[in-house]
């Protein structure tokens, strides 16, 4: 017993994603001489996060996936409170799956258990097996949670229910950043530029995401070689790993685009990143709400982004813009546009932006440590 509030989050790897990049977030600037989090992953694999933890004072507990034997993981996760422990609060973050996580918390007694929505979808393909699923874990959700957050509205409203707000334990918790350290970027990015060795004077699109179906980088690749013919000094960085990289970067290939185009994989210089692209675009099928977003805007970057974005991700600076994919022929169009700049927002406009809709880091710590028993 080392006298502090211990917090065990259950995800299921720490490699870079919204979820990964809220807990770091919130462990980097929590009071660590009072809490200490452990985090529960579903994998042997080392994962990027993993050294920054333990040196941060923090412990990376592993269980077997549920898919390998749901009572194999049950064991192993009551070993592990027990060993662990005690801990003050089990904080979920693994979609419906999260039901079943607390229920065993709430069984060995531990007293503060959050269920947290980080999407509106939960990727899988709707059966009456998933649909039972489905029904199953939000009401085990409720059975054992004694807070219930989601990222966005439609995020709590996907995972909890259309009726959720009758909950008292629902909440929005919005994806939280580090402001301060966007307030001093560089005036322009082009020392990052060169470091990635693209020419002067590109215009440089970004995009950061997992490569997977939600994040929808087919339309991406398609849109950027169309935009290519109208802007042939265009760049394209490619910030992320996942199951379907080594597939766009044959389909990069196959569209004529290496020569415009890096794949970066996964970087922790994201706002420096940032500071080098001239317009940012994520047009996913989904997102619970899409941090990306609130750190482009933070960097003063315009977005253009899928109309399938939450529109709390938009901080109102006139940074985002939102089209149908439906609509594949205004992408382009929309896209040139862009490409001459309105003036941006100013650090301090966009700083009140960022701390009025609640994602200043500062205050989400604050409130999580109320929630924790701090």
């Amino acid at each position: 017993m080392n006298g502090k509030i211990k917090v065990l989050h259950m995800v299921g790897k720490m490699h870079p994603g919204g979820i990964e990049t809220l807990l770091m977030n919130v462990y980097r600037h929590i009071d660590r001489s009072r809490f200490e989090f452990h985090f529960g992953v579903q994998t042997e694999e080392k994962a990027f996060y993993d050294d920054e933890i333990v040196a941060l004072g923090g412990k990376i507990v592993r269980h077997p996936h549920p898919k390998n034997g749901l009572w194999r993981f049950r064991r192993a996760l009551a070993a592990n409170i027990r060993e662990n422990g005690p801990y003050s609060a089990v904080h979920s973050h693994i979609y419906g799956f999260s039901g079943y996580v607390l229920k065993v918390a709430k069984e060995l007694g531990v007293p503060v258990r959050i269920s947290h929505s980080h999407n509106t979808n939960d990727s899988r393909k709707t059966s009456w097996h998933r649909a039972l699923y489905r029904a199953h874990m939000r009401r085990l959700i409720r059975s054992h949670a004694t807070g219930m957050l989601g990222c966005s509205n439609e995020a709590c409203e996907a995972l909890f229910g259309p009726g959720c707000w009758e909950d008292q334990r629902v909440a929005v918790f919005p994806n939280a950043i580090d402001p301060s350290v966007y307030a001093n970027l560089p005036v322009n990015g082009m020392s990052v530029r060169e470091m990635l060795g693209i020419p002067r004077n590109r215009f440089v699109i970004g995009h950061i995401g997992r490569f997977s179906p939600q994040k929808n980088q087919t339309f991406l690749l398609e849109r950027f070689a169309e935009f290519l013919n109208v802007r042939p000094d265009a760049y394209l960085l490619l910030i992320g790993d996942g199951p379907q990289r080594a597939e766009m970067e044959a389909k990069a290939e196959a569209l004529g685009l290496t020569p415009y185009i890096s794949f970066l994989g996964v970087r922790k210089d994201v706002p420096e990143l940032m500071n080098a692209i001239d317009l940012f675009m994520l047009p996913s099928l989904y997102e619970g709400l899409g941090i990306v977003l609130i750190e482009a805007q933070a960097a003063g970057v315009p977005c253009l982004t899928s109309d399938r974005v939450p529109a709390a991700a938009d901080l109102g600076l006139g940074l985002v813009e939102k089209l149908p994919l439906e609509r594949t022929e205004s992408w382009v169009g929309r896209m040139v546009q862009l490409a001459v700049p309105d003036l941006i927002p100013s650090w301090a406009n966009r700083y009140e932006a960022i701390r009025d809709r609640g994602y200043d880091i500062g205050q989400s710590v604050l409130r999580l440590e109320r929630m924790y028993g701090g």
